[in-house]
């Protein structure tokens, strides 16, 4: 039997449980025959249970702060060398010198990208406002270069593929059907237990960019007719917005869960009524796509979105869900309410919903777009390829 391709995935800004980096592309490529160490940050006693026989997981160095990110370059650097991986899969655009720096070195490099980055960071405010288009546009001309000097790369919207070149494939956050991290869920969520009459849930970064202060009123509004609670589950990226949040009447119908395993996240979502992702059209918000809509629809439940033309083509007709204007409290209020006043309508979105991202949309098959790049670009294709991860 061939000795199997070595892939080093170098994630320094994601937790080591991500899903798209670990549950969906080191999982896949484990499951096709590569032999991988993800790089990511630690979860405390987590990186030793994540690993395997065809994939390892390994922290890597803390930072306190953004200076320090790069200022540990060096370390990050040798620490991919060790692993002796010949294919080296960056993510995020703070990795891309690290890229030039591999491929001089005769490493195969692609880069994946999850976002828009000359879009997000507009919307960073820790950048002073007068630097921040020209640092965008700094990071966009990286990128166009990265694309034609790296071996390949990865985009989740096409907007994006296109600046990274010919070299770059689409690979969308399409949601996992099924496997162990599904079983996990539903077993998990048996503990939950059903206190309200109705409830709403939020999975995802929490900050008034992601919609929190219309959540908030709009649950004020909503319990003026039905009892309902809303269940806030991910990390605050915004602690002045989460401040305001909590100062409004409306957050007594709130319970914030805070950041929890992914298993933990899908069983709050399979014991909810709808899913919201009212998110607000700033940055690359409106082009990205729609991860927590293909998740509530996979564990049955109707979603409530925002108003946004790439996302209704996406999943418009597919009737598993409602769009509103994101900024309008009083109109998600009314859809909560809707779904509320209308059991058998929610039921039949959730659903089609659940039918839709089992049958025809899911990562199981989105996948094998990953597993053919890396085929293409393997000196050694792996001959015992099985197919993906569950």
């Amino acid at each position: 039997m061939a000795t199997p391709t070595k892939v080093c995935i170098f994630a320094p800004v994601h937790v080591s449980t991500d899903v798209r980096v670990y549950q969906k592309e080191a999982k896949a490529l484990a499951s096709a025959g590569y032999s991988v160490v993800l790089l990511a940050r630690s979860v405390e006693g987590m990186n030793e249970e994540l690993s395997g026989e065809m994939l390892s997981v390994e922290g890597v160095p803390r930072y306190k702060n953004r200076l320090q990110r790069f200022l540990l370059q060096p370390l990050m650097l040798r620490k991919i060398l060790r692993t002796k991986a010949s294919i080296i899969h960056l993510h995020n655009p703070d990795t891309l010198p690290l890229g030039f720096l591999l491929k001089l070195l005769g490493k195969t490099v692609i880069y994946d990208t999850h976002e828009d980055f000359t879009q997000r960071i507009l919307m960073r405010e820790w950048i002073p406002a007068r630097l921040r288009t020209y640092i965008a546009k700094a990071v966009g001309k990286l990128e166009a270069w990265a694309g034609r000097v790296f071996d390949a790369s990865i985009a989740t919207q096409p907007d994006v593929a296109k600046r990274l070149g010919s070299k770059c494939i689409v690979l969308e956050n399409a949601p996992i059907s099924r496997g162990e991290l599904i079983e996990r869920a539903y077993a998990y969520s048996h503990s939950i237990p059903r206190t309200v009459e109705f409830r709403a849930i939020y999975v995802g970064t929490i900050g008034r960019s992601r919609g929190l202060i219309q959540m908030v009123k709009a649950m004020e509004y909503v319990n003026q007719y039905v009892s309902a609670r809303l269940w806030l589950v991910g990390p605050v990226h915004d602690q002045a917005g989460m401040e305001e949040a909590k100062a409004r009447a409306g957050w007594k119908y709130v319970d914030y869960m805070g950041s929890v395993p992914q298993e933990q996240a899908f069983a709050y979502i399979i014991r909810a009524d709808v899913g919201l992702i009212t998110i607000c059209d700033i940055g690359d918000h409106a082009k990205t796509s729609p991860n927590k809509i293909f998740e509530y629809q996979r564990f049955g439940i109707p979603f409530i979105a925002s108003n946004f033309a790439a996302w209704r083509e996406k999943v418009g007709h597919v009737g598993a869900g409602v769009f509103v204007d994101q900024e309008d409290a009083l109109e998600i209020a009314q859809m909560i309410t809707l779904m509320h006043d209308r059991p058998q309508l929610a039921k039949e979105m959730g659903r089609r919903g659940m039918a839709y991202t089992i049958n025809e949309y899911n990562w199981e098959a989105e996948s094998e777009k990953l597993v053919s790049l890396y085929q293409s670009l393997s000196q050694t294709k792996p001959s015992w390829v099985r197919g993906v991860a569950q």
